[in-house]
């Protein structure tokens, strides 16, 4: 049984190495108090996005030791990438956070054994929406293209192309593929620069929805090989952001199209994912300040934390959107309550894996569900 059965939300302090993001902001307390819950946290919780202890006491949070915050009925952070920190759980106990675990072999087994219940933000769904994806989708989209533009500088290697209009000068070209959050950012904070834009939908639905919202002047074209390979050859900048990209993605980008690409020419992979995915040529998660990979005269950009890298901005859209969800998670975690939406962001319970994308992953990988 968990360690307590009052309303008490415990938010531990974060520990993903270079992280300085929060999921506990005074604001996020003050909606939680007002549903009549306790916060409980370690000091320090805000100070990678300069909040203080102060500024949250403010706000009726209690400050205690690592130890009973571990120990509320339900605990809430931004992450949880570190398989070891479950063990403080007792089975009964609930948490919530960005876990991702369906990437990691050992999160997984963690995640499934500890006989708690545990929910995946980023799998939260309603009205065919992922609206806790949404504000780190439009970050990592705006920010391909800042890392783009970065790239294409001929001190990174790139082709010498300045990611912007200029009087005299040929309009850069820029493909994204996929029109999801992260794909949409993208096109649109390529626009504004200048750049002319061409976004590749999935079908011809997804092509129709998106059309609307597309900037001024792009063209928007369904991803058939034909039209990729064209677009390809055109391009200065490519920009990945299909959303599933696992081990068994069929591949979009190989060498063969490489090839016919422009030298110097960029590719970000956005949304990155497990295993070689649909963009193999990108090769391995890089880090901040790796230099691109270079492959057949190309260079790749391949980040899964672009979001972590401005913590203030990220934090701030990412609270303010999830602040309601929270609330909401803490009624199923800690009142009972029934919510269809929050129960599909749930990915083990009773010591097994329920989620189906996680139950895929731990077949591939070998570890019992």
């Amino acid at each position: 049984m968990p360690a307590s059965t009052e309303p008490i939300i415990g938010f531990p302090r974060e520990s993903t190495a270079g992280d300085r993001r929060t999921l506990l902001t005074p604001e996020v307390a003050y909606v939680l108090a007002d549903a009549g819950f306790r916060v409980l946290t370690e000091p320090g919780v805000g100070a990678g996005i300069f909040r203080s202890d102060a500024e949250l006491a403010a706000a009726g949070v209690r400050f205690a030791a690592p130890e009973k915050v571990w120990a509320a009925p339900l605990v809430l952070r931004y992450k949880s990438t570190n398989p070891g920190e479950l063990s403080r759980l007792r089975p009964g106990q609930s948490i919530g956070a960005l876990f991702h675990a369906e990437g990691d072999p050992a999160l997984l087994a963690a995640v499934a054994k500890r006989g708690i219940t545990a929910y995946s933000y980023e799998f939260l769904e309603e009205d065919g929406r992922f609206p806790l994806a949404t504000p780190g989708g439009e970050i990592a989209g705006i920010q391909a293209i800042l890392y783009g533009a970065q790239a294409l500088q001929t001190v990174h290697g790139g082709r010498g192309v300045l990611l912007a209009e200029v009087t005299g000068a040929a309009a850069p070209q820029v493909v994204v593929i996929g029109c999801g959050t992260v794909g949409s950012a993208a096109a649109r904070t390529a626009a504004a620069l200048g750049a002319r834009v061409t976004i590749l939908a999935r079908s011809q639905d997804s092509a129709s929805r998106y059309l609307p919202d597309a900037p001024a002047g792009a063209r928007v074209a369904v991803n058939t090989p034909e039209v990729r390979s064209g677009a390809l050859a055109a391009a200065d900048l490519v920009v990945g952001a299909i959303l599933v990209s696992t081990f068994d993605t069929p591949a979009m980008i190989i060498e063969a199209d490489l090839r016919g690409m422009k030298t110097g020419a960029v590719i970000v992979d956005a949304t990155c994912g497990y295993g070689d995915g649909y963009l193999p040529t990108a090769g391995p998660v890089q880090q901040p300040g790796d230099a691109p990979r270079l492959a057949c005269g190309v260079l790749h950009v391949k980040l899964d934390t672009l979001p972590a890298l401005v913590p203030v901005t990220t934090t701030a859209a990412y609270t303010t959107n999830a602040a309601p969800y929270l609330v909401r998670l803490a009624c199923v975690a800690v009142s009972g309550a029934s919510d269809p939406a929050i129960e599909t962001a749930r990915i083990a319970h009773d010591g097994r894996l329920v989620h189906p994308v996680c139950r895929q992953h731990a077949a591939f990988y070998g570890v019992p569900a």
